[in-house]
């Protein structure tokens, strides 16, 4: 069982001396930003504190590129963002690709029933961008979407399309991500559980209400690898922070996992600890337990 992270540093921290940290990999939505989507204040300084230690801070989300918020990629010494669930790793100083895993355009044909489904919202991630049915935005809520705070981030960053299936069978060899959004439950458990079965690709989530396909070997784990190799960083000293199935393969990888007191059981099931809500800046509050000196 997990602990809350004071227990847990009760428990492993010998001599008062802080782990060695030299990388923090950070989902953002229900994990760096807050209720309302925004990085707030106290997380930010936490961020700046730990990079003027030295410490590596990466943003590993599952959004594409265009719809990273500019509040986060713009603090100073935030050096790489890892998105579309692992499908890219971008270098933020000059915007260069330096890491691509993306779907194989084959393996959709497997899946082609699931595609032409139309009561199934389609989002197609390619070139950094994100489309989507132009039909579907114009009701966001029978595909699940329904709060205002979601239905505002799917409207300012997604980009109208008349046909998201022909976008998708035109772009097949260099997509990053396909999300699928439903309104009944029941038919999610059921693609959910056909995706698992289809090889060559891989389905997680991180809404109540979606899928996403990637490539067979698509993670932000896989992802977060080939950065540490690059920085120099052994993954005992990587600590990563999440909330949502999305985020497990990062949280096994990483030497220290902890989920965000918000998170999904299942997710906290897999993470060393826990710490608190992003509403309380639970993200800050790791920081400040196991990395600040």
């Amino acid at each position: 069982m997990n602990l809350h992270i004071d227990d847990w540093k009760k428990q492993n921290v010998i001599d008062g001396k802080p782990l060695d940290i030299r990388l923090i990999a950070l989902d953002m939505d229900g994990t760096l930003l807050n209720e309302h989507g925004v990085l707030s204040e106290e997380s930010k300084a936490a961020l700046l504190a730990a990079m003027e230690q030295g410490v590596h801070v990466v943003i590993a989300t599952g959004r594409v590129f265009s719809a990273l918020p500019q509040d986060v990629i713009t603090v100073p010494g935030i050096e790489y963002a890892i998105t579309s669930n692992g499908a890219n790793i971008i270098r933020l100083a000059d915007n260069e690709t330096i890491y691509s895993d993306l779907i194989d355009g084959d393996k959709l044909d497997a899946i082609m029933d699931i595609l032409e489904d139309d009561t199934i919202m389609k989002e197609v991630f390619y070139d950094h961008q994100v489309y989507a049915q132009k039909s579907c935005l114009e009701n966001l809520a029978a595909y699940g979407i329904r709060s205002e705070k979601s239905q505002r981030y799917t409207l300012t960053t997604r980009q109208p399309v008349e046909d998201a299936l022909a976008l998708i069978l035109e772009n097949r060899h260099k997509l990053e991500n396909i999300n699928l959004m439903f309104g009944d439950e029941t038919r999610r458990q059921e693609v959910w559980k056909r995706l698992n079965s289809v090889e060559g690709i891989t389905a997680c989530s991180s809404m109540p209400y979606n899928l996403e396909i990637g490539g067979a070997n698509t993670s932000k784990a896989a992802a977060l690898d080939a950065l540490a190799e690059i920085l120099g960083v052994h993954k005992s000293q990587i600590m990563a922070c999440g909330d949502s199935s999305n985020d497990v393969a990062m949280l096994r990888h990483a030497g220290i996992s902890i989920a965000m007191g918000n998170a999904e059981d299942s997710v906290k099931n897999e993470a060393m600890m826990v710490t608190k809500t992003n509403a309380e800046h639970g993200v800050a509050y790791a920081i400040q337990k196991l990395v600040l000196k």
